[in-house]
């Protein structure tokens, strides 16, 4: 019969065996030689990045930027995750042998968590390049431009949304979001909204639901990609099942009712009830409404965080340096008076807005890192490193965005960066808004024409000043998405 000295030997045993694991397995970039934080038993890096109540992305960018050399470590629990800096091994990783390094380091259960699952997102070799494919029609520029007249007319119910505003405190998160719900949910789905006049509007309030702002969801959203192990044997879901149920009857109405009346609007929703209906199945899997639905969701879920995001930043920016927005809105008059519209092309043409735009994107990353997995053991060109089959791999915006090397002075908001003739300053490889290689993010057109044209919206009748509730350096949330703190505040006056 065990005695309580037995329970306490063994318990004790436990530990020590623990330990010693652990010694072994953190010994990992000291015999690399990598750079790297020291781990704390059992947790690794984890309990740090836990204290410091910063974001994951955030927290690696500035471990990474005070070390040296190409590469730096870090423990997730005892797994050794590689952080790439070197542009030169970034550019291999996401390119030249993509081959190596096709799959991000995740794990999501079709039997638990289906929509992630069948998306692009969480697809693997060689299944996404198939599904990549057929949905790569649906973001075209021709496609993009037919639904500008869409998109116009959210931009026309966020101005109408902003007269009634004017003189008031403005969480320009929450505006944008509005904004970008009305503009996915019109050309991805042919669902009018209303999130400006809806206080309850479900699409937003699910929409946001996919990607909560909590600490447990944070914590969740992390284990995904740093700690999969823990969500393979735990089981446990990213998306609520309400969310999933949700946008599954949302999308099937959709589907029945554009069959039902033969209605054709070139959207996204066209070409996934397209798919079904070819009866095409692909080796691994089928067309069916986990699948169809998988892509809407993901598409809603991501397009609502990141334009939403990007949007309220770069408000925040053109609120702290006037001079900017004075300039952004009088190239968005002339463009519009020489097009004599505001017209697919007069968004393309105003060169002005795409350097904002992409200055915010530069100094606000929307995802903490581009994650990748070793497919097999990697010699690294140029270096004595190997890295092992099954290991993951990390790059970090933060550290290539943030970093003086590549881009000084770099909490500086300055667009000029991006002018034409400047560009070639820009090191290849150190600028990765929506990553690089055969992942590149699939909706980078749309995405970058709803932002403009949410912002065109906001700047071209109104001045947005700060008020007592702005920020002058904006704080985060701990969570995976990019998302301010306390908000972005500013105050809206017609022009």
């Amino acid at each position: 019969m065990l005695t309580l000295m037995d329970a306490v030997l063994f318990c004790l045993s436990a530990i020590l065996a623990l330990y010693f694991y652990c010694r072994h397995k953190f010994n990992y970039f000291t015999i690399k030689g990598v750079p790297h934080k020291p781990p704390t038993f059992p947790f690794g890096n984890i309990l740090d990045l836990l204290r410091s109540g910063e974001p994951v992305g955030q927290y690696i960018g500035k471990l990474c930027l005070n070390a040296e050399g190409p590469f730096f470590g870090f423990y997730a629990l005892t797994k050794p995750f590689l952080i790439i800096k070197d542009p030169k091994i970034v550019k291999n990783v996401l390119v030249k042998d993509f081959h190596v390094f096709s799959n991000r380091h995740v794990h999501i259960d079709p039997t638990v968590e289906p929509f992630l699952a069948y998306s692009l997102l969480g697809m693997k070799t060689p299944q996404w390049r198939t599904l990549r494919k057929q949905l790569s029609p649906a973001f075209t520029s021709g496609k993009i431009k037919m639904m500008m007249p869409l998109m116009a007319e959210c931009g026309k119910n966020l101005e109408k949304y902003l007269s009634g505003m004017v003189g008031q405190d403005l969480e320009m998160n929450d505006v944008s979001n509005r904004y970008t719900t009305d503009v996915i949910a019109t050309c991805a789905f042919g669902v009018v909204a209303n999130s400006f006049t809806d206080v309850d509007n479900e699409l937003l309030r699910h929409g946001r639901m996919i990607f909560p702002k909590t600490i447990l969801h944070s914590i969740k959203a992390s284990s995904y990609f740093l700690a999969p192990s823990i969500v393979k044997f735990l089981k446990y879901r990213f998306i609520k099942e309400e969310v999933d149920a949700f946008f599954r009857n949302v999308f099937r109405n959709v589907i029945s009712q554009r069959e039902a009346n033969k209605v054709k609007r070139n959207d996204l929703a066209d070409l996934l009830i397209e798919m079904k209906n070819q009866g095409y199945e692909e080796t691994y899997y089928k067309f069916d409404e986990n699948f169809l639905t998988a892509q809407a969701l993901i598409f809603f879920g991501a397009g609502l965080e990141s334009t939403g995001a990007t949007i309220s930043f770069a408000l925040h920016e053109l609120c702290l340096n006037p001079n900017v927005q004075e300039k952004l809105r009088d190239e968005i008059h002339t463009v519009i008076g020489e097009h004599g519209g505001l017209t697919y092309e007069a968004v393309q043409d105003m060169k002005y807005l795409h350097m904002v735009i992409s200055e915010t994107l530069r100094k606000y990353p929307l995802t903490p890192f581009i994650t990748r997995e070793c497919g097999e053991d990697y010699k690294v060109e140029g270096t004595e490193m190997l890295i092992e089959k099954g290991t993951p791999v990390l790059i970090s915006q933060d550290a290539l965005h943030l970093n003086p090397k590549y881009f000084p002075n770099p909490q500086k908001f300055d667009p000029e960066r991006f002018r034409a003739e400047n560009l070639h300053k820009i090191e290849n490889y150190t600028y990765l808004p929506f990553g690089e290689g055969p992942r590149f993010c699939i909706g980078d057109r749309f995405a970058l024409v709803s932002t403009k044209l949410g912002v065109i919206h906001m700047v071209k009748n109104f001045k947005m000043v700060r008020n007592s509730q702005t920020e002058e350096f904006l704080g985060f949330s701990p969570i995976p998405t990019t998302t301010a703190k306390n908000g972005v505040h500013m105050t809206c006056i017609k022009i």
